[in-house]
C-alpha cells in the first residue's frame, strides 16, 4: 500500500517539475499515472482492486466528482449565450442524446444477456466527455477557437446532464430489472432531482452573493475566498445527500448559480478548487492503471470492441449529423467528433455502479468496459489529439494561405 502511495506522489512530483517538457513529448499526466499504476500492479497483490469496493472509497470518489462538476459548471459561464453558440446547443441536446441512444443500442448488439438497466448504466458511463486526459486541446492554437470553446462547454455540461439518468438506471438495477420496479425507481429519482435543483441553486447562489458582498465590504481577502470556494461543492453535495437528493446534480447547479451571482472576486477564486480536483484526479488515474493491469486478462473481445466503438463511431456520427447546417465547417465537425476524451466522470460513475450492483458479472462488466474506454482515451486522445489538431490545423492553414494567394 505505502509503495503505491509513494509511487503516486513521486509521479505527481516529477510531473510538476516537467509538465511542459512532458507536453512536448506528448506524455500527459493521466498517461503517466496510468502507466505507473499498471507497473505497480504487476509487482503487488492487487490490494487496490479490492479497496475500491468499499463505502469509504465510494464516498471519496463521489466528492471528487462533485468538485469536478462544480468547477466545470463555473468555467462555462456565459458558454451558452449568444446566437454564435447554436452549435453548442446541438452538441448538448441533439448529439448527446443520440450518442447515448447509440451506446445503449450497441450494448444490446455486443453484450447479449445483459439487462437493460446495466446496459443503460454502461451507456451513461462511456458517453460523457472530459478534457482532463487531453487538456492540451483547449490550449492548442491549431484547434479553432470555437472548437475549443465548444468542447470546453460540452465537457462542462454533459456529465451534469447524464447524472440523473445514471442514478435512475443504478436505482433500477439495484431494485430489479422488472418494469414495475424500474417505474418505482423513476418515481424516487424525480423528487431527488427536484430537491437537488433547489439545494444547488440556493447554496451556490447564496455563496456567490455572500462572497461578493464580503469582498466589497473588505471583510475578506483573495486567499480566504479561494478556500471558501472549495467548501461550496462539498457543502452542496453533503446537504443534497443528507436530504435524499442527487448530490451530483446539486453540485453542478451550485457551480452555475455561484458563477451567475459572484461579481469581481479578487484573484482567481476557483484556482484552489481546480488544483484540489486535479490532484485528486491524478490519484484516480493511478488507480485506473493499477486496476487495468490486473483486469485486462479477463476482458472479452465484445467488451473491447464495444469500448473502442464508444470512443469513436458512437460519438463521431451523432456529432457530425447534429452539426449539419451549423456554422462549423466540415473539418471542425470532424475535430469535434474525434476530440472527445473520456475521464473522471466515467471513472466515478463506474465505481458507483461497481459498488451498487448486486451481481458480480454485471459489476465486472461495467469495470471492464470503463477500463477499455478510459485507458483507450488516455492513449488515443492524450497522444492522438495533438496529432489530429496538428494535421487538421495544418490543412486549414494551408487552405487559408492558398485562398489568399488566389
Amino acid at each position: 500500500m505505502f509503495i503505491a502511495i509513494a509511487a503516486t506522489m513521486t509521479v505527481i512530483l516529477v510531473w510538476s517539475c516537467l509538465s511542459r517538457s512532458m507536453a512536448r513529448w506528448k506524455v500527459t499526466a493521466p498517461l503517466a499515472m496510468v502507466v505507473v499504476g499498471a507497473l505497480i500492479s504487476w509487482g503487488s497483490d492487487h490490494w487496490l482492486a479490492a479497496a475500491i469496493n468499499t463505502d469509504t472509497a465510494q464516498r471519496i470518489v463521489e466528492f471528487i466528482l462533485a468538485l469536478f462538476l462544480f468547477t466545470d459548471a463555473t468555467e462555462v459561464r456565459d458558454g451558452l449565450s449568444g446566437r454564435r453558440h447554436t452549435g453548442i446547443f446541438r452538441l448538448l441536446f441533439i448529439a448527446f442524446p443520440l450518442s447515448l441512444a447509440a451506446a445503449y443500442l450497441l450494448g444490446f448488439a455486443l453484450l447479449p444477456g445483459v439487462s437493460w438497466t446495466v446496459i443503460l448504466l454502461i451507456a451513461c458511463i462511456v458517453i460523457p466527455i472530459d478534457l482532463v486526459p487531453a487538456q492540451a486541446i483547449v490550449r492548442d492554437l491549431l484547434v479553432p477557437e470555437r472548437v475549443r470553446h465548444a468542447l470546453n462547454v460540452e465537457s462542462g455540461f454533459n456529465d451534469g446532464l447524464v447524472a440523473p439518468i445514471f442514478l435512475f438506471a443504478l436505482a433500477a438495477a439495484e431494485a430489479s430489472a422488472e418494469s414495475d420496479q424500474a417505474v418505482h425507481a423513476l418515481g424516487q429519482a424525480v423528487p431527488a432531482v427536484v430537491k437537488s435543483i433547489l439545494i444547488g441553486l440556493a447554496v451556490g447562489g447564496l455563496a456567490g452573493y455572500c462572497m461578493t458582498y464580503a469582498v466589497r465590504r473588505r471583510w475578506t481577502d483573495a486567499r480566504a475566498v479561494r478556500i471558501g470556494t472549495i467548501a461550496i461543492p462539498v457543502l452542496t453535495y453533503s446537504i443534497a445527500v443528507w436530504m435524499d437528493g442527487n448530490g451530483f446534480v446539486a453540485a453542478f447547479l451550485a457551480g452555475i448559480a455561484h458563477s451567475a451571482t459572484r461579481r469581481e472576486l479578487p484573484g482567481e477564486p476557483l484556482q484552489s478548487t481546480e488544483d484540489v480536483a486535479e490532484f485528486c484526479g491524478l490519484a484516480m488515474w493511478f488507480a485506473v492503471g493499477n486496476v487495468a493491469a490486473a483486469s485486462f486478462g479477463w476482458l472479452d473481445w465484445q467488451v473491447i470492441v464495444y469500448g473502442l466503438l464508444a470512443l469513436t463511431v458512437v460519438r463521431l456520427v451523432p456529432v457530425s449529423l447534429s452539426l449539419l447546417g451549423s456554422p462549423f465547417t466540415q473539418r471542425e465537425r470532424l475535430m469535434l467528433g474525434l476530440l472527445g476524451p473520456r475521464g473522471v466522470a466515467s471513472i466515478v460513475f463506474a465505481l458507483l455502479a461497481f459498488n451498487g450492483l448486486h451481481k458480480d458479472d454485471d459489476a465486472y462488466l461495467v469495470i471492464g468496459v470503463t477500463l477499455v474506454v478510459v485507458v483507450g482515451s488516455v492513449v488515443l486522445h492524450g497522444i492522438g489529439a495533438p496529432l489530429i489538431a496538428e494535421h487538421l490545423g495544418k490543412r486549414r492553414r494551408d487552405n487559408a494561405i492558398g485562398g489568399a494567394h488566389d
